[in-house]
């Protein structure tokens, strides 16, 4: 396979040196317009996005005051959450009542001979 990148990489080149010349020589104003529209430009962008800003902040502190700091929903949900949490630390009554080592895989304790040691499996 011949290498080609070096071709590729001074094709891309020459092309963007011909789009600068082709826009430098058919740009219908001077340097100077052209500046002071983008200046002008830029300035019209920043002034939309500091009007954006201030709306979505307007926004969201009206919204902010709509909603109830601890509404009823809120605190349903919290107490609910806390009962879950509080019953996930809790062992259940099942498993310490049973006796059984059906988790002594889990707690490496029990009469599975895979713990002890000396096991080769």
């Amino acid at each position: 396979m011949e290498d080609t990148k070096g071709k590729v990489i001074l094709s891309l080149l020459a092309g963007a040196a011909a789009g600068v010349v082709a826009g430098l020589l058919l740009a219908p104003e001077t340097g100077d317009d052209a500046r002071a529209g983008l200046k002008k430009s830029a300035s019209r962008l920043g002034d939309d996005f500091n009007k954006l800003l201030k709306d979505g902040k307007s926004r969201l502190s009206s919204l902010k005051d709509q909603a109830p700091a601890d509404s009823e929903q809120h605190r349903t949900d919290r107490t609910t959450a806390d009962e879950l949490l509080s019953s996930l630390n809790q062992p259940s009554s099942s498993d310490s009542d049973t006796g059984s080592d059906s988790d002594s895989d889990y707690d490496g304790i029990g009469g599975d001979s895979r713990h002890q040691p000396g096991y080769r499996g």
